[in-house]
């Protein structure tokens, strides 16, 4: 990952925001077509870090035409149909107020699970887990609901660094880990829900960059390296908005 200054990047993304605030009001046209871009984009490039192998265009055609290809699981196909779904549950929170609660999250969890698994639903995990490939302790299963709690009441919480506490709302709910799975699209949902809640629009981690997201996130690595990790992104999307507002 390329190196981050990290006030410059803070100044440089709240000035892209304040030139996309000056085409606000969105036209009902406008918005409809950031949705539906997003809905294709997110849910291939996020299910893609997860190695879900649908692509783009076969997202699109799923999600838009209920056509899907013979070599795909149902597995697969369930998860792409599940995370379209909740993206446009984040989009009900656009300029609108958001209080985060423990069934918000556990609806989440099942909304993504759905046709899936029927287990581990409505509950935080009870039993330890483990990130594949990495060497990061996560906390006890008997810490999850305090931890959790703590969790909530920092997300309800006014901060003076805005993007600094949707960074760490990711980074948090990563190493949390309160479910058995799922944990990290949750994450990116979340993210992304708070990001619009403050006026931002939602962002990608195109699955190019996984190795620096993954390891943004992995062991000796601190909040502030993820920080690095999430300003470069949400530069490069508010940068392409932009673009797209231009155009």
């Amino acid at each position: 990952m390329q190196k981050i200054d990290i006030k410059k990047y803070e100044i440089e993304i709240y000035d892209i925001k304040s030139k996309i605030d000056n085409f606000r009001p969105f036209s009902s046209s406008q918005l409809k077509n950031l949705k539906d871009w997003f809905k294709i984009w997110f849910t291939a490039q996020s299910n893609a870090i997860e190695w879900n192998s649908f692509t783009n265009e076969e997202v699109k055609i799923l999600v838009e035409d209920w056509i899907t290809v013979w070599w795909k699981t149902i597995k697969e196909v369930k998860e792409t149909e599940n995370l379209a779904n909740l993206t446009d549950v984040i989009w009900d929170f656009f300029e609108k107020d958001f209080i985060l609660t423990e069934e918000f999250i556990f609806d989440l969890h099942k909304n993504l699970l759905n046709g899936i698994e029927n287990e581990n639903l409505w509950k935080y995990r009870n039993i330890q887990v483990f990130i594949s490939g990495s060497e990061d302790k996560l906390p006890s299963s008997k810490d999850v609901n305090n931890l959790m709690s703590d969790f909530i009441k920092y997300c309800n919480q006014e901060v003076d660094n805005t993007l600094k506490k949707i960074s760490k709302i990711h980074y948090d709910f990563v190493k949390i880990h309160p479910f058995v799975d799922w944990n990290w699209r949750i994450a990116r949902l979340l993210m992304n829900l708070y990001l619009i809640k403050y006026g931002f629009l939602p962002i990608i981690f195109p699955v190019v960059t996984r190795l620096d997201y993954i390891t943004s996130l992995g062991k000796n690595k601190t909040e502030q390296d993820f920080y690095r990790y999430f300003l470069w992104q949400t530069y490069e999307n508010m940068s392409d908005y932009l673009r797209f507002f231009e155009d």
